[in-house]
């Protein structure tokens, strides 16, 4: 396949924010190590609280508690409920709202990427859908996996004519912005949208936001995917829909032209 149709629309010196690095590296250890994640966890909140005791003293001496007080116990709360979002939110609730596909046409089958390991699984999913004339094209989108998915497509029998797509996103974000720059101007209004079912609704919610019709159509992890990873899929997951939800990331907007550097 001529890999120039997997566009490189992005700058050459496209760098990872260091809040993306961070996030990463934190998600990482918490899944790896949950008990020690915990009584860190643990130790922060009570120097938290020390802290803020100290802080509130302060001011009381200084005769403004009562404002501080205020702050203190309606801060407190809300600082912890985002905090423990993960496990209000959890892995039911992700899926939980996602509408089932039913069979629907498409103007486009857009696969995200996700790490090697889920790339095989993922292309399936976009064969079968070819197979059965849902789309009549396929567009990869990945830093890293647009590539090699599009390798596999082929593999698998897709023409390369039917394939398309973009190396350049490292957050769901970006696939959105980077796939309705390249699909929108040729006219495709409605996706088929691949990836796990985790990553579903903020991956609807955000490329809705941009003008697409979304379709979600889910690909499972591997049954031999480690206990790890997916603890650290729903807390990755749980976050992200937080945090998209407070940059206003899942209401109407014009798409607008793709920073050259990656946001959270």
């Amino acid at each position: 396949m001529y890999l120039g149709s997997i566009l490189d629309v992005c700058s050459h010196h496209l760098s990872v924010s260091r809040w993306v690095q961070f996030t990463s590296s934190v998600f990482y250890w918490v899944a790896r190590f949950p008990l020690e994640s915990l009584v860190l966890g643990g130790l922060l909140l009570l120097s938290f609280l020390i802290l803020s005791g100290l802080v509130m003293r302060g001011f009381i001496l200084l005769g403004r508690g009562r404002s501080i007080k205020r702050l203190w116990l309606w801060g407190f709360p809300l600082a912890f409920l985002i905090s423990v979002s993960p496990l209000v939110i959890g892995e039911p609730l992700l899926t939980q709202f996602l509408p089932t596909y039913q069979g629907q046409t498409a103007d486009a089958i857009v696969i995200l990427g996700r790490g090697r390991f889920l790339q095989s699984s993922r292309v399936l999913k976009a064969v079968e859908l070819i197979a059965r004339d849902r789309a009549p094209r396929v567009f990869v989108s990945g830093y890293s996996d647009a590539p090699l998915m599009a390798h596999l497509l082929e593999q698998y029998g897709v023409e390369s004519g039917k394939i398309s797509g973009e190396s350049c996103s490292r957050t769901t974000e970006q696939n959105a912005q980077y796939t309705a720059q390249q699909l929108m101007p040729n006219g495709v209004q409605s996706i088929i949208l691949i990836s796990d079912p985790t990553h579903l609704l903020r991956s609807q919610l955000v490329f809705r936001s941009l003008g697409f019709k979304v379709l979600p159509y889910p690909s499972p992890l591997p049954d031999t995917t480690a206990l790890s990873y997916r603890r650290l899929l729903v807390l990755r997951e749980s976050m992200g829909l937080v945090s998209y939800g407070l940059m206003g990331r899942y209401w109407s907007r014009p798409l607008a032209s793709v920073e050259t550097t990656v946001a959270q």
